[in-house]
């Protein structure tokens, strides 16, 4: 009697696990697996199987601003501005009516960790894709930087980001100043004008190595067919020949940046971060979910108005004052390798200021007290449509599965990605929320009409909860 109880409660423990391995792997969602290859010089190849005529591929570095020097500060701008230049075999308009003869599409992304090139092409053009692919990134035309500098330059001058983007650039460099991970991903960058040809090329010997190199491609490509020509066009690359150099974890500095100016519109746009952690973390996917539960919102805009939406913190922002508090506003998640930044972005009138940054840090503030298993349900479900739309496209498919590859060396079936943020409930969230959010420090920037920014001293304090 005592064996059959033991095993009538241990029986379902072992479905469960069977279960969730079997829902695991990527066929059983008809998906197909990603098929990985590592080349004798240390490039991997990476691919993921389509049954289209268009095919995707691109080569992603793992190295971006984070690995520039206060010597070559700029480098990576610089370098993304030359490929656009061709190289030193193809010439810009050779490049341009190779590419456009094809039918094929060039995109480039530098980032702070990870930088790609990626063509979308027809699949039986990959070949030569691959082979334009290989030429931008082994001769890069770093001898053409004297005679465009001129040029680059005077596109930081007159060219314009979003706010959106300035917001995120100053707050990792407010959060990160003291490390290469602060420094400025859109510009201005200080003593760029001073880079020669030899600072940019020490840029790429030590980064554009075959050790830290994925080429990945999806859509109508065979893995065999791909690691042979990627061999031959990539067979020369050579790995870093100085070891690298060792890093520490990025300080997360709690200071405001400001940059008041009540002369360029009534908008005000505000951000503000915690530390949280690196890809690889245990508490990523949960940092996931939280980004979902607070959510983003606009006005005026989506299916179903914020002042009658069933988040909470749309909620309350849509009908403070009964007119709402923000135009609108987003909570975001970065992660890097050894560290991460967790936060919100928002936009508001200039008198309504202090109401969105209060509302805002509230919500952030419940995450680690008040949270139920509806609000978690609601932000799986989501997060859960977003990683779906995010690769609806040979490109964008691309994009993801090499980002993967450099961030957790292996591809994430979007089946295991669903069981693991379906593993994430009310507790686990308040447990996240506490360790990293509650009491804690805060980095935070803003710009534009700021007389209504709460001081650092208010802000630092509405990260906990005051119970009198």
């Amino acid at each position: 009697m005592m064996l059959r109880a033991i095993s009538s409660r241990c029986r379902p423990r072992l479905c469960r696990s069977a279960m969730t391995q079997v829902l695991s792997e990527p066929m059983v969602w008809n998906q197909a697996p990603a098929l990985s290859t590592t080349l004798p010089n240390g490039v991997r190849v990476v691919t993921k199987e389509g049954f289209g005529e268009l095919a995707s591929v691109g080569v992603f570095l793992d190295a971006g601003v984070r690995d520039e020097t206060k010597d070559t500060v700029g480098a990576t701008h610089l370098l993304e501005q030359l490929t656009l230049t061709g190289t030193t075999k193809r010439p810009a308009s050779a490049l341009e009516s190779e590419i456009e003869g094809m039918g094929a599409t060039l995109s480039t992304s530098f980032g702070r960790e990870q930088s790609s090139l990626t063509m979308s092409c027809f699949g039986k053009d990959v070949q030569q894709s691959v082979g334009i692919l290989a030429d931008l990134v082994t001769a890069p035309a770093v001898g053409n930087l004297d005679k465009q500098m001129a040029g680059i330059l005077r596109g930081l001058e007159e060219g314009s980001e979003s706010a959106r983007a300035v917001i995120d650039d100053r707050l990792h460099t407010c959060a990160f100043r003291d490390y290469s991970l602060g420094f400025s991903t859109i510009g201005p960058y200080d003593g760029v004008e001073a880079l020669k040809p030899a600072h940019v090329g020490s840029y790429v010997q030590q980064n554009w190595t075959a050790d830290k190199t994925v080429i990945c491609a999806t859509g109508g490509v065979k893995h065999a067919d791909m690691v042979a020509k990627v061999t031959e066009a990539f067979g020369g690359m050579k790995a870093c020949s100085t070891p690298a150099k060792a890093t520490t974890k990025p300080y997360f500095c709690g200071a405001e940046l400001l940059y008041r100016n009540d002369e360029m519109g009534p908008t005000a746009y505000i951000g503000v971060g915690w530390e949280s952690v690196p890809w690889r973390s245990p508490d990523a996917v949960t940092f996931m979910v939280m980004a979902s539960i607070i959510g983003s919102y606009k006005k005026n805009a989506g299916l179903v108005p914020g002042n009658i939406s069933g988040n909470r913190v749309v909620n309350a922002v849509a009908n403070k004052m009964q007119v709402g508090c923000a135009n609108e506003f987003e909570a975001f998640a970065h992660f890097y390798k050894d560290t991460g930044m967790f936060g919100f972005y928002v936009e508001c009138d200039e008198v309504a200021v202090e109401h969105a940054v209060g509302e805002l840090m509230f919500g952030m503030n419940l995450l680690s007290f008040s949270v139920t298993e509806e609000e978690v349900a609601r932000g799986q479900r989501e997060l859960k449509n977003a990683l779906c739309s995010a690769t609806n496209s040979t490109e964008s498919a691309c994009a993801n599965l090499g980002k993967e590859i450099l961030a957790y060396g292996r591809s994430i079936p979007l089946a295991e990605m669903f069981l693991r943020i379906e593993a994430v409930d009310a507790e686990d969230v308040k447990r996240v929320a506490w360790k990293y959010l509650n009491d804690n420090e805060v980095a935070a920037t803003g710009l534009g009409p700021l007389h209504g920014m709460p001081q650092y001293y208010d802000l630092r304090r509405a990260t906990c909860m005051h119970r009198y």
